[in-house]
């Protein structure tokens, strides 16, 4: 049961960061871009696909800390979704930025520059975590038990 909750809640905070998200872009860049709900709504989409695992896996790891010990893997995974959307905002905003300063829009910049640059910057960045995680780790048997 704590568990369906912790999802319901992760998803219904997804939905209010999609409609925060979503309502101010398209707010902020309607003077400039016609029609703003083209980079609003996508903008939105992905703040909320970032949002449901981050509020579910904090809310995971609250949980448990309260129980006693966070475990290793709730804190592992924790790190690798920040380090993902860290770098997916990261990548997708300088792309987004570096693109538009020049002769491109800046929807075509952030649709056709920023979101794919975005996506391979969270991947890279949640696979160097990730392995990181595992080098620290020692195998089983090993010396250092």
């Amino acid at each position: 049961m704590v568990r369906l909750l912790r999802a319901a809640g992760s998803v219904l905070a997804g939905a209010l960061v999609f409609l925060a998200v979503a309502v101010a872009v398209t707010a902020l860049l309607d003077p400039y871009v016609w029609p703003s709900a083209l980079l609003g709504l996508p903008a939105g989409v992905v703040a909320a696909v970032a949002t449901v695992p981050f509020v579910y896996l904090g809310a995971t790891y609250w949980h448990e800390r309260a129980a006693g010990q966070p475990t290793g893997e709730t804190r592992r995974r924790l790190r690798i979704t920040a380090a993902a959307v860290a770098g997916f905002v990261l990548g997708g905003v300088l792309v987004t930025v570096a693109l538009s300063a020049g002769a491109v829009g800046v929807a075509t910049a952030m649709l056709l520059g920023g979101l794919p640059a975005g996506l391979l910057a969270a991947a890279a960045a949640a696979y160097l975590v990730a392995r990181r995680d595992r080098g620290e780790r020692s195998p089983p048997g090993s010396a250092t038990e």
